[in-house]
Formats: structure tokens, C-alpha cells, sequence
């Protein structure tokens, strides 16, 4: 680089160039006397690099810029991999992988003799391995099939594969096996070629089965299909014998060619592993023995996909303390069955309700306690996550026409219908609930365990009352500021005055309780004062209320909070108006509360109210308002309303200030 012509006193010139990487020599000719002066900025680039990953290299040959990115891809073999990478500068890497489940080296043992295919089945591929005739025998063969080499541990997908096996003797059987997610299935064919007395055929489960939906039969191959009886089938832990004699006759004429086929549930486990000890036959009330092989507190079965999946199960015969079992039933019909007491290793009898019980929304958990009747069930029924969702009850037990009531631990009746139709009840905070025959409800007869106000104890509504009753008091207190003041005052007041009396710290507590009173109130005042703030607040409360799930309330519950809203909305819209009388505020209440309780609760809530002891009270206020609606009439129809009135007011100063008249 040069610079062409004369440089004056402090005259600089700028010059950059390109340098590579090593030591540098400068070089300079001038006439003259000059100063250098040299900088430079090292930059670091990434070149060539490569990543060596189980025995495959990935690489890229030249730079890569700031934020540049090169995938490349390589095929990992199966166990631990390292990486070794390789590059002129710096370089992140990152890798990803996606583990692929493969059918390699199946064996398949017959009668403790092998065959296998040495490689990878791809997805849909199948080859034929012979055995030898000598490896089968009369009577029971068995049959194990292996995927691989033992090292699966459960970390990817688990190797499957499907097997088709047959073998031609004096008695040709094909067997056909599939396998779901919650359902075995196998379908059995066997042809006899001779005449065979007391013929069976057994079908030993691969995995353990909970229960055994269907077993059915056709000869023949022709027909359609028939359910095997029970008395010809014998389930043996998870081993299936069928009776083959009882459905073809015994001996089995020479020929036959007889179609087993079947279906056996197993059950979902989340967090915990479990073995069949007792699976349940075709037919039979559930009645499995199961043991937790593998188990935790926060373990628990999906049991909806057994044979009686509708009804509510529950366990007996524990090898622990029972009192936390439960089963969590949710609206779309699935049923999680939990233990929190029981360990691995316990043992447990899954059985289930002569009752279908479900929640109509949300969810909702049943307790069964030791010693239940079949023909009178008795359960526990607790909210789960939301309190005082409504559910119903099917009785499956009963019979058609007669009337079954729920009734609570005191007799009170939670609901009843006539069966088949399910019973209905408003609310899931009852606990003991006991199904019994019962007398249909007569006009005006309480049947919802409690009446129209057993609501306000229970449940969400005095959370709800509390919150939103809060919002209110802010927005009354709002409209007459002075007035609250001054109640508030008095409140203060008179708590000092009662604290004031204790002994020697009485006055100085009491005068601070009146002074903390005054000041908060007049706070919540100032709040209430301002719109544009408490409305803020209100509709904060209202989200929050909907997040945590409070509107949960029943009919019943619902009904009221309408009345307490129409009832806060008119007294506010009255006051505004400058058109508030007690009478005319009592009347608006009255029909809003009539209209809520007959619209939004129940059908049958207004007769019950009528005859409860709180219609008296009503009827009084009734009263009341009646008489307050004809003086109001009377005094703004009063015939002196037309002559000149003068009205004299006065205001008293209690200072020493000059009063006015």
C-alpha cells in the first residue's frame, strides 16, 4: 500500500490490508521523516469440519459463516455412540436420533427345540421356517417366539413381530394370534381327522389377560358363530381350555373342523407393572386376583376396557390397608382405579358395583367400603378436582319398573327413578350413598337430600357468596361514600370501645383497632368511590373464580346465586335512579327468585320450597312488601299532593363555627 504526494505536520493516512495467518514484516520507504503505527483484528473462522460418530464420518469441506448450520446424517448401530470432531476454528455440534424398533434374528421354540432367520425382517416382510415333525406331540405343544437378542430394556419401541404357525398331523390346527393394545386376541382352527372322545383345545395367553370378553365356536367352516357355553370353558390363571367334545359332540366324528376363537382384556398400568393371577371367565361377575409386580403411590390401572368396563370397580381381599382405594370416574366413561397404600409385591381382587356411576362433566371419585351388598350397594362418592358436579346412577341389579332411590349415611333421599331409567342427583360432596327399593316421591316431597338450601353450606357457593359479595359491598359502599364512612366509623368504634375494657393494654389496643378499622374502610370506600378500579377488581375475581373452577355450583346453587344478583344488580340500578323503595326492591326479588328456582334448578325445586319452612318467611316478606307497595300508592295519590308545600331544613355546625338556618 502506498500513499502519493507530501504529508504536512500531523498529517495521517489510513491504509488497511488483507493479512494471513503467521508473523508479519513491514517494509518502508519514504523521503522524508514519517511515523507507522500498525493494528489488526484476529478473526476465527470454522473450515473444513468433520464429526466421526460410531465408526461413520460426516463432513463439510470449506468455511462456515457466523450462524451457518450443516446437517448431515449417518446410521447409528444400537448401543452407546461417541463423537469425535474435527475442525480448523470453532464449531458446535449437535446431534438427534430417532430409535426404530426392527424384527432381527426371530426364533421361534417348539417344544423346547428352535428355529430361527438370522438378519432384519423389514416392515411387512415375512419368511417360512420348517421345523421338524418330531418336534411335535400329542397332546399340548408349546410355543415361544423371540425378537433379538435379550437386550431390549424398555428405553424404545419394543420389537414385535406376527407369527403364523401350522403343522399337518392326524389332526391339522392353525393358529392365528394378534395382539392390541388392551386386547388379546387368538382364533384356533383344528381339523379331526379321526374320531377323538373328550377332545380340548387350550389357548395358553402370551400376556397376562385381566378377563375374558368373548369365547365363540363354529364347525365346519361354515355357519355363523355361537358363544361357547360356559360350562365348556375352564380358564386356568391365563390359560383358556375349551371343551371341544360339549360343541361337537364326544367322541368328535372324524372330519370336523372346529374355529375357537376369543378375546381376553388386559388392563392399561400407568407407572407400575402387574401379573394376572386370576383372570375372570366369560360370563362371570369380574372377579380377577392381581398383583402389583411393580407398583407406587401414584400408580393406577385404566380398568374401563374390561369385560364390565361401564360398571364401577373397586378392590377386596387386600394384602394392604384399603382405606385410600379409589376409583376416579371421568364423564367420557374412563375409569382410573388407584391404591396409594399398596406397594410392590401387594395383591389385590378387582371386582365391580352392580351400579354404573358417572360423572356429568369433570370427574368425580368413588369409594367402596368392605362388606357391600350386591342387591343394596354402598359407596363413597367425593369431588375430585371441581367441587359439586352432578352424576347419575344406572342399577344394573334391580328390577324393571321398581323404584330405586340414593339415599344418604342419615336416609335423606339424594335422587331416585324408576329402573331402568338412571337416577339423578345434583351434587358429588354427599360421601355415603346407599341404593335402595323405595316408594316413588308424592307432590311436595323432598327428594334432593337436603332441599332447595342445602346448597349454602356446600359446595362453591360460600366462596362464591364471599367474592363476589365482597365486589358488591365495594360497590355499594361506592354509591353512598359518607354514609359508609360513617357506619364504618361506628364499627370501629365500637370494636375499641368492647377492646378498650381489657385491663391496662385495653385503651392503647383499642384505640388502634378503631384507628386500623376507620383507616381500611375508608380505603375500600375510596376504592368503591372510584368505577373505573372496582370494576377492574370485579372482573378480576370473575376470571380468577372461572380459572380455579368455581362455577361448579349445581342447579340449586345456581339458582340462588341468580337471586343474589338480581337482588345486588336492582338495589344498585334503584339507588342510581333515585327510584329505591324497600317494597318495590323486595317485589323484584321475589319474582327473580321464583323464575331462578323453577328455570334453574331442578323441576320440582319450587314445590319443595312451598312446603318448606322457609316459604313462611316468605310469605311474610310478601307481606310486608304488599303493605309498603299500597302506602307508597296511597302517599303519591294523596289529594293534598297538589297544594304548596314549603319545606324548612337547617344544618348545625358542631364546631364553633356560625350556624345557618
Amino acid at each position: 500500500m502506498s500513499h502519493s504526494g507530501v504529508l504536512g505536520p500531523g498529517e495521517t493516512v489510513t491504509e488497511s490490508v488483507d493479512l494471513s495467518p503467521g508473523t508479519q514484516s513491514v517494509e518502508l520507504s519514504v523521503n522524508g521523516p514519517v511515523e507507522v503505527e500498525g493494528s489488526w483484528t484476529g478473526v476465527t473462522a470454522t473450515e473444513d469440519p468433520s464429526v466421526t460418530v460410531g465408526g461413520s464420518t460426516v463432513s463439510h469441506s470449506g468455511v462456515l459463516g457466523p450462524g451457518e448450520t450443516v446437517t448431515e446424517s449417518v446410521v447409528l448401530s444400537t448401543g452407546s455412540q461417541s463423537a469425535d470432531v474435527s475442525v480448523n476454528g470453532p464449531v458446535d455440534v449437535s446431534a438427534s436420533w430417532t430409535a426404530v424398533s426392527q424384527t432381527r434374528d426371530p426364533v421361534v421354540e417348539l417344544n423346547g427345540e428352535s428355529v430361527g432367520y438370522s438378519g432384519t425382517l423389514n416392515d411387512g416382510e415375512t419368511v417360512s421356517l420348517d421345523a421338524k415333525a418330531s418336534w411335535v406331540r400329542e397332546g399340548t405343544n408349546n410355543i415361544t417366539v423371540s425378537v433379538g437378542d435379550g437386550s431390549y430394556s424398555g428405553a424404545g419401541p419394543e420389537p414385535k413381530v406376527e407369527l403364523e404357525y401350522r403343522h399337518d398331523l392326524e389332526s391339522p390346527r392353525t393358529v392365528l394370534y394378534e395382539s392390541e393394545a388392551l386386547t388379546e386376541r387368538y382364533n384356533v382352527t383344528k381339523t379331526y381327522t379321526n374320531q377323538i372322545a373328550d377332545a380340548t383345545l387350550r389357548i395358553p395367553h402370551a400376556r397376562d389377560v385381566f378377563t375374558m370378553r368373548s369365547v365363540e365356536y363354529r364347525l365346519n367352516e361354515s355357519g355363523s358363530w355361537s358363544s361357547v357355553p360356559q360350562y365348556a370353558t375352564n380358564l386356568s390363571g391365563t390359560t383358556l381350555s375349551v371343551d371341544v367334545s360339549e360343541i361337537a359332540g364326544n367322541p368328535v366324528p372324524a372330519g370336523t373342523t372346529v374355529e375357537i376363537r376369543s378375546a381376553g382384556s388386559r388392563v392399561d398400568v400407568y407407572d407400575g407393572e402387574i401379573s394376572v393371577q386370576r383372570a375372570t371367565p366369560v360370563g362371570f361377575d369380574l372377579n380377577s386376583r392381581v398383583k402389583l409386580d411393580s407398583w407406587s403411590s401414584g400408580s393406577y390401572l385404566e380398568v374401563g376396557e374390561t369385560a364390565q368396563g361401564e360398571l364401577t370397580h373397586y378392590a377386596t381381599n387386600e394384602s394392604y390397608p384399603t382405606e385410600s382405594d379409589y376409583v376416579e370416574l371421568y364423564s367420557d366413561g374412563e375409569q382410573r382405579f388407584y391404591a396409594p397404600n399398596a406397594t410392590s409385591g401387594s395383591t389385590l381382587t378387582l371386582q365391580t358395583l352392580s351400579a354404573r356411576v358417572s360423572p356429568d362433566q369433570n370427574s368425580m371419585r368413588v369409594r367402596v367400603p368392605d362388606g357391600v351388598n350386591a342387591t343394596s350397594p354402598r359407596f363413597v362418592v367425593e369431588p375430585a378436582s371441581v367441587i359439586g358436579d352432578s352424576w347419575s346412577i344406572e342399577y344394573v341389579a334391580g328390577t324393571d319398573g321398581q323404584y330405586y332411590a340414593a339415599v344418604d349415611k342419615n336416609g335423606d333421599r339424594l335422587g331416585g327413578a324408576e329402573k331402568p331409567s338412571e337416577i339423578e342427583v345434583s351434587r358429588d360432596d354427599v360421601g355415603l350413598v346407599e341404593i335402595v327399593a323405595a316408594e316413588p316421591p308424592t307432590p311436595g316431597t323432598d327428594t334432593v337430600g337436603g332441599g332447595v338450601f342445602a346448597t349454602l353450606t356446600t359446595g362453591n357457593l360460600p366462596s362464591l357468596t364471599v367474592l363476589f359479595g365482597g365486589v358488591a359491598m365495594l360497590f355499594v359502599a361506592g354509591t353512598r361514600p359518607a354514609a359508609s364512612r360513617d357506619a364504618i366509623d361506628g364499627l370501629g368504634a365500637s370494636l375499641g370501645g368492647v377492646v378498650g375494657q381489657v385491663p391496662r393494654v385495653g385503651p392503647a389496643l383499642g384505640s388502634a383497632l378503631e384507628s386500623a378499622v376507620s383507616s381500611v374502610g375508608s380505603a375500600l370506600v375510596s376504592v368503591g368511590e372510584n368505577r373505573l378500579l372496582s370494576g377492574a377488581i370485579a372482573a378480576a375475581v370473575a376470571v380468577a373464580a372461572g380459572q380455579a373452577g368455581l362455577y361448579q355450583v349445581g342447579s340449586e346453587a345456581g339458582a340462588i346465586l341468580a337471586v343474589g344478583g338480581i337482588a345486588v344488580g336492582s338495589l344498585y340500578v334503584l339507588r342510581e335512579a333515585g327510584e329505591f323503595t324497600t317494597a318495590r326492591w323486595i317485589a323484584i326479588v321475589a319474582v327473580a327468585g321464583v323464575v331462578a328456582i323453577q328455570g334453574l334448578g331442578e323441576g320440582d325445586l319450587l314445590a319443595q320450597f312451598v312446603n318448606s319452612d322457609a316459604f313462611l318467611i316468605a310469605v311474610l316478606m310478601g307481606g310486608y312488601a304488599v303493605i309498603q307497595l299500597v302506602r307508597e300508592y296511597r302517599a303519591n295519590n294523596d289529594p293534598n299532593d297538589d297544594r304548596p308545600q314549603i319545606v324548612i331544613g337547617g344544618r348545625f355546625n358542631s364546631g364553633d363555627d356560625e350556624g345557618s338556618n
